[in-house]
């Protein structure tokens, strides 16, 4: 889950550290670190999401419906 969630934020670091470089000479290091990190997070969150949950497991032999 986690290779899944860094392989996005990074590309866009990486991509926006080309274009600010190639564009303007300077890098918003800040900007660039805050914002991927923001990615990793809703992507990190998703994943986590996405997995469904057995209700089932959790119910002890004899107890519960």
């Amino acid at each position: 889950m986690f290779k899944k969630s860094i392989q996005l934020p990074l590309g866009y670091f990486v991509g926006k550290i080309l274009y600010q470089f190639i564009k303007n000479e300077e890098i918003r290091w800040i900007e660039n670190i805050s914002i991927s990190f923001g990615i990793f997070l809703f992507v990190l969150l998703f994943h986590w999401a996405d997995k469904p949950y057995n209700w089932k497991k959790d119910n002890v032999q004899g107890k519960g419906k």
